[in-house]
């Protein structure tokens, strides 16, 4: 009998709760879709298929990325449809086995109705999402290999009672499913970072409730200058301005959801018609970064030996995904895609954009058209940026947002390092081709928030920061001496026992809550003469500060 353990992360519970009823289905799979568990005869008789199917003694095998990070998986697709999902190796052979078990309501019983073998070393990840459209989630399961960095994918899809393998040949640094055709159904898009043989591509697979194999492959060449996917965001990527906005029919409709905690309540949005900065060649903040993989070491065997699985709320290796679903706009007007933000090799980052054209048939990156080489042989981005600010929806308008960051105004005699860079965040126009502002922010990356300016302030203020105090001060600018005015605004950082010391009645405590930490975030007001316009209010800057 295994081991019982109690542990209950936030969205996932360690397999061996399959004996007890420690844990919610839910919480052990973040999977809404279930429901409360069944008597402990159901999981106990799932334990027994599992061990029947390998033959004897086996070990659990951990996605080591995704949402879903048990080794067994419990998914209520439907009243009708439930089933369970196991991973897992046999003593006696080197193969990594699937094993989908499916509840049979009208006989009362669990049953096993596919166990598939891969070569595979390790699991890379586990996904849920109907990508033929017939309405039904396929089974997606990412494999990592010990003599490749690449993954490699397969999917099953039910039919009736019984379930396939879906064939897919292309292998993956990076995979999320999303619907950027506009077929109604998800679309599988894996990117491939650029080898010694072969260029960066983003390829989209389709399938059909038909076909096992796609019916339509595309692919798009990317910037073989990026050495690693940081971000990956899906939703709207682009609004037509030039079509008759329509709210009759074709809204998608649902909950923004987002890995990176962005606060969607600030709706002052800059005018549209300000030109974009210059992008910034210094750094203003050395920023750790990673891609490895997580060290899958976390097995279980079926004597006695369940360790836990590695824990997705610390999985500092893990590129964020987030999905952003359009509000206020129609299917017509809308370019669904994905925004990839990565890192290149000189330690700068940029985004990629990349949806499917309609009328051409074919991906495209309407803001990086062709990759033309400078003569140095630099790739050409207009997104390239210093700082590891990545694409996110910053205002809330169901838009995705594309970071371009500058250094803001200075003298020639400060430290760079003071001096803070501005972040620029600009939506794309697929009927102009090309990007226009939506809001320009200050990020404080390291304390975990960032600041929204007035428009009123473009041009006309300046920002400081102070890494030792952990304060962040706006000032007036003068154009006419280039030198620093009078202050308006200084936010600061404070731990909980500083904040208990400070005289707190002179500071506006900002009623933000900043993640995984306890720190205080106040601020205070100065007043200059110089133009009055200028001024915040208390009530004001409470509008302007966000938590990342």
């Amino acid at each position: 009998m295994l081991k019982i353990i109690r542990k209950c992360a936030l969205t996932g519970c360690l397999a061996g709760i399959l004996l007890l009823g420690g844990c919610s289905d839910a919480a052990m799979n973040g999977g809404s879709l279930l429901r409360p568990p069944r008597a402990t005869g159901d999981k106990a008789a799932i334990q027994d298929i599992i061990a029947a199917e390998a033959g004897g003694s086996y070990s659990l095998k951990y996605p080591q990325k995704g949402e879903n990070r048990s080794a067994i998986i419990l998914r209520n697709e439907n009243t009708d449809h439930e089933y369970a999902l196991a991973l897992y190796a046999t003593e006696n052979d080197t193969k990594l086995n699937v094993s989908i078990i499916t509840y049979r309501a009208d006989q009362n019983k669990w049953e096993c109705i596919g166990t598939y073998a891969n070569t595979g070393s390790g699991v890379d990840r586990v996904m849920f999402s109907d990508i033929n459209g017939d309405k039904r989630e396929e089974i997606i399961i990412g494999w990592t290999a010990y003599n490749s960095a690449q993954k490699s994918l397969t999917a099953y899809s039910f039919k009736s009672d019984e379930v396939y393998e879906m064939t897919v040949d292309t292998t993956y640094d990076e995979l999320i499913a999303a619907d950027i055709t506009d077929d109604q159904s998800d679309d599988l898009i894996l990117l491939s970072l650029s080898t010694q043989e072969t260029p960066s591509v983003a390829t989209l697979l389709q399938y059909s409730e038909q076909d096992k194999r796609p019916v339509g492959t595309y692919s798009l060449e990317l910037d073989s200058d990026v050495i690693s996917f940081a971000n990956i965001v899906s939703g709207v990527v682009a609004v037509d301005t030039g079509m008759t906005l329509s709210t009759s029919s074709g809204e998608r409709t649902g909950t923004a959801q987002s890995s990176s905690g962005e606060n969607s309540q600030y709706a002052a949005v800059a005018d549209t018609s300000e030109s974009l900065p210059e992008v910034s060649a210094e750094l203003s903040d050395e920023l750790s970064f990673t891609d490895e993989d997580s060290d899958p070491a976390h097995e279980s065997t079926s004597d006695n030996s369940h360790e836990d699985p590695p824990d997705e709320r610390s999985a500092g290796n893990q590129v964020p995904v987030i999905n952003v679903t359009p509000k206020n706009a129609s299917r017509q007007r809308m370019r669904h895609g994905i925004l990839v933000d990565g890192k290149r090799s000189d330690g700068t980052f940029c985004t990629q954009m990349i949806y499917f054209d309609v009328e051409k048939d074919e991906l495209t990156d309407p803001i990086n058209p062709s990759y033309d080489k400078t003569p140095a042989g630099q790739h050409i981005n207009p997104t390239g940026r210093s700082e590891a600010v990545f694409s996110r929806d910053i205002n809330g308008d169901g838009v995705l947002d594309i970071p371009i960051v500058s250094q803001m105004n200075a003298s020639v005699d400060e430290s760079g390092t003071a001096v803070c860079n501005q972040v620029s965040w600009n939506n794309y126009d697929a009927g102009e081709k090309k990007m226009v502002l939506a809001l320009y922010t200050v990020m404080n990356v390291k304390d975990g928030y960032y600041v929204c300016l007035p428009d009123r302030w473009n041009g006309k203020v300046t920002a400081r920061s102070d890494a030792e105090t952990r304060e962040l001060s706006f000032y007036l600018w003068n154009t006419q001496t280039s030198s620093l005015g009078d202050k308006l605004l200084t936010i600061y950082r404070f731990s909980e026992q500083q904040w208990e010391g400070e005289e707190q009645n002179t500071y506006i405590l900002l009623d933000i809550h900043v993640e995984k930490s306890k720190a205080v975030l106040a601020a205070r007001l100065f007043t200059t003469n110089a133009d009055d316009s200028l001024n915040l209010s208390a009530d004001e800057i409470q509008t302007l500060v966000f938590a990342i």
